[in-house]
């Protein structure tokens, strides 16, 4: 079976354009360079590119899905600048209009114009009552109506109310 390789320029190309280079991608590459040669793909051939590409969006893929998870309001030019960071080496080329990095930065302008501050991480972050009925609505909607007795919003309620008795003893 004869496979077509592509060139280091072919591969870096496809990747500006946008491209995805897959596990699968490597590997297919990988296999028909190591055929071609007879020894293993080769020290900066295509197979070693296409890994180090792969290796590049995935760290962007994480990246993503680590500022995804946060909540908007805690979204800092941090954020903004990791995110442009990883997805300028994921692609090869400085993130333009549209990016991802951009809508995160737009999101990070929005939060210092409000003045809104991000939670720091070293600093305990306590539970209101608005959380614990936020988290109730979740789960009542994902049990069809009911809010398991040990679940994480009935947890979340008893810390609320932890915290609230206290406030009440101390004022």
């Amino acid at each position: 079976m004869v496979v077509d390789i592509p060139s280091v320029a072919d591969l870096k190309q496809a990747v500006e354009a946008g491209q995805r280079i897959t596990p699968g991608d490597v590997s297919m590459i990988s296999h028909a360079e190591s055929e071609l040669t007879g020894r293993g793909p080769l020290r900066g051939g295509p197979a070693a590119t296409a890994q180090s590409l792969a290796m590049r969006q995935m760290n962007f893929d994480t990246k993503f899905e680590e500022v995804s998870r946060k909540p908007q309001s805690h979204i800092t030019h941090e954020d903004a600048r990791e995110m442009q960071a990883a997805e300028g080496r994921a692609f090869s080329r400085h993130p333009g209009r549209g990016s991802v990095s951009e809508q995160v930065r737009a999101i990070a302008d929005r939060n210092e114009l409000l003045g809104i501050p991000p939670v720091p991480t070293e600093v305990p972050v306590y539970v209101t009552k608005d959380d614990a009925r936020e988290a109730q609505r979740a789960e009542s909607m994902v049990y069809g109506g009911q809010i398991p007795r040990q679940g994480m919003a009935a947890q979340m309620q008893s810390a609320a109310d932890k915290i609230d008795n206290v406030r009440r003893d101390i004022w």
